[in-house]
């Protein structure tokens, strides 16, 4: 698989999360999701919310530490109203849609759409540059 072309790499992990649920699917409607030989196939994440906090946690102070240290406070304000508008706006589309993964797809679609744009005009800068 070509890793240089995102859009091939994204496209195929759709496909494998797409085969997955469909078989998850499969399995549920069947009434076989609970059993041994399906679920022996995957593994349980023990989860540590403590830790989890904590990172949390721990990334807040970070980023606010160094804003302060960098004066960069209202740039700081400015990213998070940004984000939380872009979260919010790909929430009420996903509602608008009735789609059961609100806000996930359509800001995941949105940030890698935005990725391969940034990629694309970084080649064509370095395509540039070279000719």
């Amino acid at each position: 698989q070509d890793t240089n072309d995102p859009k091939a790499f994204m496209m195929e992990n759709y496909k494998e999360k797409n085969e997955l649920l469909m078989e998850w699917d499969r399995q549920t409607s069947a009434g076989r999701a609970s059993g041994d030989a399906w679920m022996s196939q995957f593994s349980i994440l023990q989860s540590n919310y403590l830790e989890c906090i904590l990172y949390q946690i721990g990334h807040a102070a970070l980023v606010t530490i160094a804003t302060l240290m960098f004066d960069r406070m209202h740039t700081l304000l400015q990213v998070f109203c940004f984000l939380f508008c872009l979260v919010a706006g790909c929430h009420t589309i996903g509602w608008m849609l009735n789609s059961t993964s609100m806000e996930s797809v359509p800001f995941e679609t949105g940030i890698k759409s935005i990725a391969l744009f940034l990629q694309k005009r970084k080649s064509k800068g370095q395509n540039t540059k070279l000719e």
